[in-house]
């Protein structure tokens, strides 16, 4: 389920700062409400990015690096080696280092980072802010913000780039993956998911497990709290025989280790699924306090003081690319930050870059409202009737589109599960896999080009041939014909089973998609440590080398519908979009995985 501005502007954010009735709208989202000012000697943190040079040579180094055939392949950098390279001169950092501490503030760099730590009256001196303690009016959560946005100070204005952590509050939790009580899905005649389900479509051996040491995965959640029910992992692992003992290894940020209120269906699908796949290999869960940006420098900053990170992210969060930091602000722009929109989508960019370089593998949503997203999920916007979303868009990272089953797919008939014996309940053994579209499923597979980023060569021959295929093509002024495409592959986004709070749930969306491919890539990742490879990294330049026949094309549907919203889910439409083709498309990508070859790939090309 993926979050859009438009949407958000208006259900979570008061809308952009106007005079309506005499009454000034405020400048943080209507969630958050100030109460009393900080005293003086209250401690603010923050983090500074800086600016980046040497990016030419970063991305030469880069590309040799995640390239296969490349002599580099798979030589990964740590991650003080990749951000040395790009970082301001140690002289600037300094500079930056030592204009807060005449403020009194403790400051620590990480190249092109710097995190901060000051008195609330140091804070509002250098920035221009005015901290507050504000209160979440759902969650019992106090956190200190700004009511106005900072100004970077003349002084360092040359050397650092944006803030973030002052004005900037924490994304609101997502609402349900769209999805169905056990009783209305089982009047819905497509059959259901479940772990069995997708090992027999991928081509996974059932009883693959990993067991290589060092091998390790992670769901990023992005909110003020997140978290699942352990009893709910138990429960769906007994009715999928899942194993008995599976627990999270570790988490980081604000963990609810229960369920909260309301409970986050998107956590449990996250790590119902994850941890079904990549059955075995230790998993953490990360709950960030913030955006992209604050991802990827909680990375880079735990991966410097050589905290554990795992080998694999799975996200199923996205926001229009054109409007990146209205997600953390009251419909604001990246001006609240003191950057453009495309400024910060470009420092989040080179750090997925850094990610990838150091060896960890990025996979991603596609969205869940076609090409349209959800900025116009009621089709009503006829000026910008389809758009990208990011992270997505960025073509550093592995975007997973969505498939269902044509006909709801065959009958699971070996390995049966205790959930696909109870009455009225039929599961999926296979079938002919289709695009993911409204009205057979909830939603609709994203997928479109970057309005930001160009096509990165290791996509130019398949984004080329797709466009010389036939396949549908919205009208050419709606749509970049020279961005990144996306998505790379898909795997199933429609009836998942998920225990939440002790029920039964059916789940549709591309945040089903993301940990299930995450789950595979940790598998093949098993098998190369195994034999003393490297983890696969970024991972797109070797899936566009790999031959058609190692994926399982989807060729039939296309991505002009949105997402069932409304009461009981019954409204949807449609607009322009993209069609499916054989080969790559921005639909589905080349298709979803078939384990054993990506395996023997990926163990065949070092």
């Amino acid at each position: 389920f993926f979050l859009s501005s438009s949407s958000m502007k208006v259900v979570l954010f008061t809308v952009l700062a106007l005079v309506v009735c005499g009454v000034i709208a405020s400048p943080w989202p209507s969630t958050w409400s100030p109460e009393d000012k900080l005293s003086e000697d209250s401690r603010v943190t923050f983090s500074l990015a800086l600016k980046q040079r040497n990016l030419d040579a970063f991305n030469a180094l880069f590309e040799s690096i995640t390239t296969p055939g490349s002599p580099e392949y798979g030589k990964y950098r740590t991650i003080a080696e990749l951000t040395d390279m790009i970082a301001p001169p140690q002289v600037e950092q300094n500079f930056v280092i030592s204009y807060l501490e005449r403020y009194g503030c403790d400051a620590e760099s990480y190249g092109d980072v710097i995190f901060g730590e000051c008195s609330a009256s140091a804070v509002e001196e250098i920035f221009g802010v005015e901290m507050y303690f504000f209160r979440h009016s759902i969650h019992d959560v106090v956190i200190p913000r700004s009511r106005v946005f900072p100004t970077i100070p003349k002084a360092i204005s040359h050397i650092v780039n944006f803030v973030t952590g002052l004005s900037t509050f924490p994304t609101e939790r997502k609402p349900h993956a769209p999805r169905t009580p056990i009783n209305a899905a089982i009047a819905d005649t497509d059959k259901w998911v479940v772990p069995q389900t997708l090992r027999a479509l991928y081509n996974i051996p059932e009883g693959t497990q990993g067991t290589a040491s060092g091998n390790s995965m992670a769901v990023a959640e992005f909110g003020i709290v997140a978290g699942i029910s352990q009893d709910d992992l138990n429960e769906f692992n007994s009715l999928t025989n899942g194993p008995s003992n599976a627990t999270l290894a570790y988490t980081v940020g604000t963990f609810a280790f229960t369920p909260i209120s309301p409970i986050d269906g998107e956590c449990t699908l996250d790590v119902q699924y994850i941890m079904a796949i990549g059955q075995g290999i230790p998993t953490s869960f990360w709950t960030i306090n913030g955006w992209m940006y604050d991802f990827t420098t909680l990375v880079q900053q735990r991966q410097a003081n050589n905290r554990p990170v795992p080998l694999v992210f799975s996200m199923s969060y996205g926001w229009a690319e054109s409007d990146q930091c209205s997600i953390t602000g009251n419909g604001e722009s990246c001006s609240q930050l003191g950057v453009t929109n495309s400024g910060y989508v470009e420092a989040v960019n080179t750090n997925f870059q850094k990610i990838g370089a150091s060896g960890i593998s990025l996979v991603v949503a596609s969205g869940d409202a076609g090409a349209a997203t959800k900025e116009n999920i009621d089709c009503t916007d006829r000026n910008t009737p389809i758009q990208p979303d990011f992270p997505a868009s960025s073509q550093y990272v592995t975007a997973v589109g969505g498939t269902m089953l044509q006909n709801g797919g065959t009958t699971l008939t070996s390995n049966v599960p205790p959930f696909c014996t109870e009455p009225e309940v039929t599961c999926a053994g296979g079938g002919v896999e289709i695009v993911s579209s409204v009205p057979q499923a909830l939603i609709t597979s994203g997928g479109g080009f970057s309005n930001v980023m160009s096509s990165p060569s290791y996509q130019t021959t398949a984004v080329s041939s797709w466009m010389n295929s036939g396949a549908l093509q919205p009208p050419s002024q709606y749509w970049n014909q020279n961005g990144r495409g996306y998505p790379d592959v898909a795997a199933m986004a429609h009836k998942y089973m998920i225990v939440e709070n002790g029920e039964k749930f059916s789940v549709d969306g591309t945040s089903a998609s993301a940990p299930v491919t995450a789950g595979v890539i940790a598998l093949i990742n098993d098998a190369r440590l195994k034999n003393g490879q490297s983890a696969v990294g970024f991972i797109n330049p070797a899936l566009y080398a790999m031959a058609q026949s190692n994926f399982n094309d989807v060729t039939i549907g296309n991505n002009t519908g949105t997402e069932a919203n409304g009461v009981g889910g019954k409204k949807y439409c449609f607009t322009y979009g993209y069609g499916a083709a054989t080969g790559w498309d921005p639909v589905t990508g080349f298709g979803t995985p078939n384990y054993q070859a990506w395996n023997t790939y990926f163990q065949t090309n070092n």
